[in-house]
């Protein structure tokens, strides 16, 4: 687990944009959950810190693909998920596994 950020970054309204092991993370507040997801679109890899979040979905800015960003399924092609990461609170602290969430 690595830390990426606190709970007052993302009260901000903006993503957490981090690195773990590597991988291009994003952290979303979410019904005040945290969570955790790749950072580009599975699609086309468009650049989701970019994108806009409607409730519990995120639109990809580049093609208006849709994302439910607990699950990471996709509305316009099931076959495609957005990767979910497991996020961790430790007081404000946020930690991040890029092992799958789910």
């Amino acid at each position: 687990m690595q830390k990426v950020g606190t709970m007052a970054d993302l009260a901000a309204g903006k993503p957490i944009r981090a690195t773990v092991e590597g991988e291009k993370i994003l952290v979303f507040l979410v019904a005040d959950q945290p969570v955790a997801t790749a950072a580009r679109c599975p699609h086309a890899h468009g650049p989701l810190h970019q994108g806009e979040i409607c409730g519990s979905q995120l639109i990809c800015p580049w093609h208006g693909w849709t994302f439910n960003l607990p699950s990471g399924s996709c509305e316009e092609d099931p076959d495609l998920v957005l990767a979910t990461y497991t996020v961790v609170r430790d007081g404000d602290d946020l930690l991040v596994s890029i092992d799958a969430a789910g």
